[in-house]
């Protein structure tokens, strides 16, 4: 695709401790004609799982990916097919929903065989609250209702709520706590040099 537009908006914290920057492009499809929003970020200390720096891209427009390096690598991937099929296949992308959220109990130490079973185990040891642990419900039961074909009627509503209710539980899981973790140690870091 053609980049057609873009903008870097360069910051940094008034006493110098910590800067980083937040980069939008526009690029433009020569096949379909339609535009993608692309947004980068990156402040001094982001580190990923595995300890390297790197930078945070995510599209704005049209939504299909989540790039994030605090979540595992599985997860991530089994999400994004998902939202690549949101606007092609219902059925597919409820599918997609349901298998990154049992990848996500199973990840967070659920040990029961049945996924309704393991969003309970999780609700009831406190790594989900109940509105994530309904959601979660709702997510399990469509994605059910597509892989046995039970012919239950969704519609692009329903598809997008699905899609923002596994959003949600992601960066409940996941993404905010490395972003706190990540400021705690910019505010430690701040602290530190206050004393000297």
């Amino acid at each position: 695709m053609d980049m057609v537009g873009q903008h870097i908006h360069h910051w940094e914290v008034d006493d110098g401790s910590s800067h980083g920057y937040s980069k939008y492009q526009m690029f433009n499809c020569p096949v379909c004609e339609k535009v993608t929003l692309n947004h980068t970020y990156w402040e001094d200390g982001m580190y990923g799982r595995d300890g390297q720096m790197y930078e945070e891209n995510e599209i704005l427009y049209p939504k299909n990916s989540v790039d994030n390096n605090a979540m595992p690598s599985n997860i991530k991937d089994a999400f994004e097919a998902a939202l690549k099929t949101r606007n092609d296949n219902n059925a597919l992308c409820l599918l997609g929903l349901r298998r990154t959220l049992e990848m996500i109990c199973v990840d967070k130490g659920a040990t029961e065989k049945e996924l309704y079973k393991k969003i309970e185990e999780l609700a009831q040891n406190g790594t989900l609250p109940e509105p994530l642990r309904e959601a979660s419900s709702f997510a399990r039961k469509l994605g059910n209702s597509a892989a046995h074909n039970k012919g239950l009627d969704v519609d692009t509503h329903d598809i997008n709520s699905m899609v923002d209710f596994v959003e949600y539980i992601i960066e409940y899981l996941y993404i905010l706590p490395n972003k706190l973790e990540r400021y705690k140690k910019r505010l430690m870091a701040r602290e530190d040099d206050a004393l000297f």
